[in-house]
């Protein structure tokens, strides 16, 4: 039986759709694929705002320079798009750039630091995946969100950490009065009720917990408290200028705790210039230092290094953590589309330079970076985890007159 001619097209005419349909896939390609990173750039949360701009842009430097993200769907690698906003310090502004960055942008994710939690309902609404840092808080990761992820440690990890450094001072020697310096937020509450849940859980006394009102100009009552009652340890989270004129304030009282914790206030290295000795000894736990030796970090320290000549800022490490898990997950689901990206950022499971990222149900990471510094001599010294650490942890701090 004779065949057709067109039977012998079929197999050619199939090729030809084929190709044309994967041709028109790249073509209908976006330029770019448009990440929204919300951080302040100005007020007094600049610091941290600063610190996370660089990792963001320098990890979608280094995507870029490979061409970008390979996206199945258009068949191509797509370079990143890192849309900074400044929030300006400002929980309000926060919600108002996303929006905006939502409406105007159509961006497909969102990054940012500290106040962006604000906007956690906003990024719920409109099933915009986001991954966050600089922002401690466990309170908005147990409101049964699915778009809110964080790869770093949040307030029961920070409390636990501290005890943990804490519990290594020798039982004849180790503190056991606490005093807890609250800042009168949400923040603040939760913080301070983590690190009273695990000092009493282990044994130590709170003495003292005193509130105060965000950019308060006398703490001498709250330091006088804890001087009162003997407490032997300060733990506090205050904003910059907060933790810099508590800490004056305690040297002008002459309230001399062997140690002292402060969450946020000392982060940036301008905390060495603006307080001296004065800074010194003190205590904080940012998600990340220059020193951890996780893959990638050596590489990130040298471009940094290069860009700004000096080793890499604290939040710089967890920004570029969060361009690397979210490239992950675009390349892993595929597409473009905002919930297939959300369950790829959800079934994370890598490698990054803040270490190995897996994220629970509320978007929490399993074990996150224990990096804790401790100012001595106007620099930041990594004093845990024990096995990064380039110092020991200076216990008990030496009293002011001895500075």
């Amino acid at each position: 039986m004779k065949k057709s001619i067109f039977f012998y097209w079929i197999p050619f005419v199939l090729v030809i759709h084929i190709l044309s349909f994967g041709a028109l896939a790249q073509s209908s390609a976006p330029q770019t694929i448009p990440v929204g990173a919300i951080v302040s750039l100005s007020g007094f949360d600049s610091n941290l705002g600063h610190q996370a701009q660089a990792g963001y842009e320098m990890a979608a430097e280094d995507i870029n320079r490979a061409g970008g993200v390979f996206v199945k769907e258009f068949g191509k690698k797509i370079p990143l798009e890192i849309l900074i906003q400044d929030m300006e310090s400002s929980a309000p502004k926060a919600v108002s750039r996303m929006e905006w960055l939502y409406t105007s942008k159509k961006v497909v994710a969102y990054v940012g630091t500290t106040f962006i939690s604000a906007g956690s309902g906003v990024a719920e609404k409109n099933k915009i995946p986001t991954i966050v840092v600089a922002s401690a808080s466990q309170g908005v990761h147990e409101r049964g969100f699915k778009y809110w992820f964080s790869p770093v440690g949040k307030t029961p990890d920070t409390a636990r950490v501290i005890f943990d450094i804490l519990d290594t001072v020798p039982q004849e020697k180790r503190p056991k009065t606490i005093a807890i310096f609250q800042e009168h937020t949400d923040f603040g509450l939760e913080q301070a009720e983590s690190f009273k849940r695990e000092a009493v859980g282990r044994g130590y006394k709170v003495v003292a917990h005193e509130k105060y009102a965000m950019m308060t100009k006398d703490f001498s009552p709250v330091i006088l408290a804890a001087k009162k009652n003997g407490a032997e340890v300060v733990l506090s989270s205050p904003v910059t200028p907060d933790g810099m004129t508590m800490l004056r304030q305690m040297k002008e009282l002459d309230y001399n705790p062997k140690a002292i914790v402060m969450i946020r206030a000392p982060d940036d290295l301008s905390w060495g210039k603006a307080m001296g000795p004065t800074g010194d000894y003190v205590l904080l736990m940012g998600g990340w230092h220059y020193r951890v030796n996780y893959p990638g970090v050596d590489k990130l320290n040298a471009i940094y290094q290069s860009k700004f000549n000096r080793p890499s800022d604290m939040q710089t490490g967890p920004a570029y953590a969060s361009i690397q898990i979210l490239a992950a997950a675009i390349e892993k689901a595929g597409t473009l589309d905002t919930t297939k990206i959300r369950d790829a950022i959800s079934a994370t499971d890598m490698m990054t330079v803040v270490g190995k990222v897996k994220f629970r149900p509320n978007g929490t990471v399993v074990d996150p970076c224990p990096a804790t510094i401790q100012w001595i001599s106007g620099a930041q010294k990594l004093i845990w985890p024990k096995e990064f650490r380039e110092t020991p942890f200076v216990y008990p701090i030496p009293p002011w007159k001895e500075r």
